[in-house]
């Protein structure tokens, strides 16, 4: 995907985005903490469930909003998928795996890169993060394999506490193991969560989610599902006066704020668009006999899928799509939706 020009992140509260107002935005390299897509970042600053899993270190109150941070990406970094977020498919044995619930979701979650090769990045980073739980697993089969229960050493002073007991060579070889695994887990920590920024001069909005704002927002998010004309005109205008009429809204100085929600804009219709097409070819490959599993073959993504049900939803959308006055509102979608439910309904059939 071409990294996006605007993105969005949805905090957690209002302390937050004060922070990123004043000092740039900090993620891990690869991690999903950003968006192309405002209706994405509107439910993450609102919705209770989403905010409380993210690593934010402030208090969240129950009534207490996020804000929805936006941002200029700087020449010398990327914006694309974020790490473990692809799928495998084996025709032979009629399996998916993989991360199946974020490729779904995909362009809604993306990361911040260093710029360079992304897909060799992010390769480098998964990797990582394997290795580093590997060295994280022998460090815990370590401990109890000399009966020293890994939930309780925090610290050196618990592992200290812990081997009290046992006598002083015992107690050499303990610390010496344990030394070079936690050498060796640091150096993996610096490859699998390294640091990326962006600088305080491209924050560009912090923008209080108020109910108007959702209200316009579950407008498009309801014409894009039913496959009706979107006026992005109309809405940029709209939206755009709804946040410079509200003066809690953090605003940079000279901000041309039409440009920026209009650029946000088309880019949460290409990704509310792709999840839905994405979320579909799942059901088909369902439909089809696959399992269909999430993170590699821990879980099974269940789903019950009546196939003479889909091909008849697929035979609608494709009957709307190919309509001659069809027109979503983007031309590259509508040859997107055209293109790809078609496919789906050759490969149910």
């Amino acid at each position: 995907m071409k990294s996006p020009k605007y993105i969005t992140h949805g905090t957690s509260s209002g302390q937050d985005a004060e922070k990123i107002q004043e000092e740039g935005f900090e993620a891990q390299e690869g991690r999903a903490t950003v968006s192309g897509d405002l209706i994405y970042a509107y439910k993450w600053a609102t919705k209770q469930e989403r905010r409380s899993a993210s690593k934010s270190e402030t208090k969240i109150g129950e009534e207490e909003k996020g804000r929805i941070v936006i941002m200029k990406v700087p020449e010398d970094k990327s914006v694309d998928y974020a790490t473990h977020t692809g799928i495998e498919v084996d025709e032979t044995s009629k399996e998916i795996t993989g991360y199946s619930s974020k490729y779904e979701s995909g362009r809604k979650q993306l990361a911040i890169y260093d710029g360079g090769d992304v897909v060799k990045t992010r390769e480098k980073i998964e990797r990582a993060k394997k290795e580093l739980k590997e060295i994280e697993a022998q460090l815990s089969d370590f401990f109890r394999a000399n009966n020293i229960d890994p939930d309780q050493i925090k610290s050196k002073e618990d592992l200290n506490g812990a081997i009290e007991p046992f006598e002083i060579q015992k107690k050499i070889e303990i610390l010496r193991k344990v030394e070079e695994l936690e050498k060796q887990r640091i150096e993996k920590r610096k490859e699998a969560e390294a640091d990326v920024s962006i600088s305080q001069e491209n924050i560009l909005m912090s923008v209080i989610p108020t109910q108007e704002l959702g209200e316009k927002l579950s407008e498009l998010s309801q014409k894009i599902r039913n496959l009706e004309t979107v006026d992005l005109e109309n809405f940029t205008g709209e939206i755009s006066k709804i946040i410079e009429a509200d003066k809690n809204n953090f605003l940079a100085s000279g901000l041309n704020v039409r440009e920026v929600v209009g650029n946000l804009l088309s880019s949460t219709m290409e990704t509310e668009v792709v999840n839905m097409v994405r979320s579909l070819s799942m059901d088909v490959k369902r439909a089809q006999g696959y399992e269909v599993y999430n993170r590699g073959k821990d879980e099974i993504k269940g789903k019950e899928v009546d196939k003479d049900r889909l091909r008849q939803k697929l035979e609608k959308i494709l009957a709307a799509v190919e309509a001659d006055d069809f027109d979503i509102g983007m031309e590259n979608l509508n040859r997107y939706i055209r293109m790809n439910v078609d496919q789906l309904l050759r490969e149910l059939r």
